[in-house]
């Protein structure tokens, strides 16, 4: 057994993940024992399924952890004090042959310290995460929750994580938020607390509106998705409160059905809410209505998908959002299982731009606007905060995994801030001015083209002017990282990964400005004022050492630092 003391204050809580990896294994695998030797809180024996834990600390004090290493694995640790955590942020525990503690700026060097791991992007500290969730503002700090899974690097049982920021660039690490309302691992199935938003009711009190997968056993048939609030409490540590508030789907609404979106209609004078689901086999964003935000009725559909997206394989709509911006709504969805046919890309966003009254949305054109294309942003949450609509998304493709070893998986997108075109037939997103408050730009090569030595650091390249015919290439060692090419008005991206079976490419059309960020891997591309953007992750020659720069624009490259 290991054994270390550790000065615990009134109010600590230990919180942990943790299964057995031997079924011979002593009884009382870890405990936690006051100076006299007597047990305050112990396990008596942990299960061959990761369960969660936790101890919470009466008395101020000194107490012995007592632990084995060999027959438990602590998949994911921490502890944390309710009363000081929203300035601290929690601290990471790992019971190996020591007990090493991790907090604040401990855990931003030893997650830099990762040669993959991008620095300008948001990434949980250890294993898996996807969509963002529930983004707002509260006073001056901005509140990032994720779906996340503390067992492993794996997708699975889904949670909500949770981080804090005074910047939208440097991040608290918290709590987990959210728990699935059963063990499923211990039930052999998948599910749990899925996506969802934050909304700020007329009495200035945020909720938290989301899905829970109830335990499923078929990833693509057959389960049951209801709609929940959670309330939360102090400093959003947890919810105080967890109510049920939609179990019925609609006539022809199969099993997806999922992800809220809720606002208050000042011209029906009640609230709103939007579902992605499918109808009949057709994905389709259903409106429901309610008076009090508790009872809801199904309004009909907000939006249908065309025949064409169901013969394309799209299976539903999930992770919708609609908005107001400007003077006009939009629409961005997201369509389960979708293959274009032309360029064989999948993962894809799209949105539409028009007219919401009366329960009816009308789009001022049919045609959707595709809002990234790369592959790699999707699962995309806006929110409104300081007359900004601000939006992250989930940096990730199913069709590349990252390298086996590696103690985590996912990332954010950098904060996007969200606009219309001078026309109002595009949506236009360009990074935040935080990422260029935080983030100082150096230059490292003169305003030309040429052939240059890049630094060991996350670059961003600017051109100014006409891009027909100009191309970025990246190498390392010689081998492609990335290449950015425009040709016949088209815009197009290659990674090294990709074998030509799917094209990534966008129409620019008169285009006369372009920035590219590239971070260990992750390229984002913001062209016309932000009209076209592509966003890729690769996972080979993610470090590039040379870059090639071609084009009859202006071009200036940057390598970005932390001030």
């Amino acid at each position: 057994m290991r054994r270390q003391k550790k000065q615990l204050e009134l109010g600590t809580r230990i919180e942990f993940w943790a299964r057995s990896i031997d079924e011979k294994a002593d009884e009382f695998p870890f405990r936690i024992l006051d100076q006299g030797k007597q047990v305050l809180w112990a396990v008596k024996r942990f299960s061959e399924f990761p369960e969660f834990y936790s101890y919470h600390h009466r008395e101020a004090c000194e107490v012995e952890l007592e632990w084995n290493e060999g027959v438990t694995d602590f998949t994911w640790a921490y502890a944390y004090n309710p009363r000081s955590v929203s300035k601290t942020g929690i601290t990471v525990l790992e019971f190996g042959e020591h007990l090493v503690e991790r907090t604040g700026p401990e855990i931003d060097a030893w997650c830099a310290s990762d040669p993959q791991r991008p620095r300008l992007h948001f990434s949980p500290v250890k294993h898996w995460m996807n969509d963002p969730n529930g983004l707002c503002k509260i006073g001056d700090v901005w509140h990032l929750f994720y779906q996340f899974h503390p067992a492993g690097t794996d997708w699975g049982p889904m949670h909500w994580g949770h981080a804090t920021s005074r910047n939208l660039c440097e991040w608290l690490h918290m709590p987990v938020f959210l728990h699935p309302e059963q063990n499923l691992a211990r039930l052999g199935a998948t599910g749990g607390a899925f996506s969802g938003s934050a909304f700020r009711g007329r009495d200035g009190k945020v909720k938290f509106y989301y899905t829970e997968r109830l335990p499923a056993y078929d990833l693509f048939a057959g389960y049951r998705e209801i709609q929940k609030i959670a309330e939360p409490g102090r400093d959003l540590i947890e919810p105080e409160r967890i109510t049920t508030v939609l179990e019925v789907r609609p006539e022809g609404v199969e099993h997806d059905f999922r992800d809220p979106k809720v606002w208050w209609d000042g011209a029906a004078r009640a609230y709103r809410m939007i579902l992605g689901a499918s109808i009949d086999g057709d994905p389709a964003v259903l409106l429901y209505g309610s008076g009090d935000g508790l009872e809801w009725q199904y309004l009909g559909p907000l939006y249908r998908a065309p025949a064409r997206f169901r013969a394309e394989g799209a299976r539903a709509v999930e992770c919708p959002d609609f908005f107001r911006l400007e003077d006009k709504w939009v629409l961005v969805m997201g369509f389960v299982g979708h293959i274009e046919p032309t360029t064989g890309r999948h993962n894809l966003l799209y949105a539409l731009i028009g007219e919401f009254a009366g329960d009816r949305f009308v789009p001022d054109a049919p045609e959707l606007q595709l809002l990234d294309f790369g592959t790699d942003y999707y699962a995309m949450q806006s929110f409104e905060a300081e007359g900004r609509q601000i939006a992250f998304a989930w940096l990730f493709n199913w069709e590349y995994r990252k390298p086996e070893g590696s103690a985590y998986s996912g990332e954010m997108s950098l904060p996007r801030v969200l606009s219309l075109n001078e026309d109002k037939s595009k949506i236009c997103m360009l990074p935040a001015i935080e990422v260029d408050e935080r983030y100082v730009a150096i230059p490292v090569a003169p305003d030309r083209s040429g052939d240059y030595a890049l630094p060991s650091a996350p670059i961003e390249i600017r051109l100014s002017g006409p891009l027909q015919g100009s191309k970025l290439v990246a190498t390392e060692g010689g081998e492609l990282a990335f290449e950015v090419s425009v040709a016949g008005d088209i815009l197009s991206i290659r990674l090294a990964q990709d074998d030509g079976s799917i094209r990534y490419v966008a129409e620019l059309g008169g285009g006369k400005d372009l920035r590219l960020f590239h971070d260990r891997g992750i390229v984002e591309i913001f062209a016309d004022g932000g009209a076209v953007c592509g966003t890729r992750r690769g996972y080979a020659n993610i470090e590039p050492d040379r870059l090639e720069i071609s084009s009859s624009a202006s071009a200036q490259v940057f390598e970005k630092l932390a001030k």
